[in-house]
């Protein structure tokens, strides 16, 4: 895992310096490449924060800004992680989110959605039917969620490319998990890079 987070960090560092040889900045331009690494917890928001670095995921997305400019876009994800406890799980979602600069070239972000979470059984389940036990498999079952989240990132634009680097904290609400606890929560540390192309 740790190698994983070296190698992304090494990639994203030798994009910025390579990016960085002009002076001139890159606009915004809509549907950039956003690829994610991810880290899922079942847990309240900010409980225990070591819990969050140890199911490892992959993200892809792209985004579509709703006025012109980079501070207010329509996100569009899609998340598998790995979890041996509570199952694998894949996630498409989609936020909008708004973008406010707080230095140059650093900026916030603040976001809300929705999206659909398909959770994989981490063991074979079975149930019942007329007296005896059928095996059901891994195969898991879809739930709605609800991701807020909140990043902090590093706007590089050059004449070449527009690269940005954030990391970002999401707290999710997942419906019907099961009978007896209707809404579990969630979260997802994600370490990324958006490209423009």
């Amino acid at each position: 895992m740790n190698r994983k987070i070296y190698l992304l960090l090494v990639a994203t560092t030798w994009a910025s310096i390579a990016s960085a040889q002009t002076t001139e900045s890159k606009t915004y331009s809509n549907f950039p490449l956003v690829i994610t690494l991810q880290f899922h917890a079942f847990s309240l928001p900010f409980q225990d924060m070591k819990v969050n670095f140890k199911n490892l995921g992959i993200g892809l997305g792209t985004e579509i800004s709703l006025n012109g400019k980079s501070n207010w876009v329509q996100q569009i994800n899609m998340v598998w992680y790995h979890n041996k406890a509570m199952g694998n799980g894949l996630l498409l979602y989609t936020q909008n989110a708004w973008r406010p600069d707080i230095a140059t070239n650093a900026f916030a972000e603040v976001k809300g959605g929705v999206g659909l979470l398909h959770s994989f059984r981490p063991v074979e389940s079975f149930h019942q039917e007329n007296g005896k036990w059928i095996s059901v498999g891994h195969k898991g079952k879809s739930m709605l969620a609800i991701p807020v989240g909140i990043s902090l990132g590093y706007d590089s634009r050059t004449t070449s490319s527009y690269i940005s680097n954030f990391a970002s904290y999401q707290f999710m609400l997942i419906k019907e998990y099961n009978k007896t606890i209707p809404i579990v929560p969630e979260t997802l540390v994600q370490l990324g890079t958006r490209v423009h192309f």
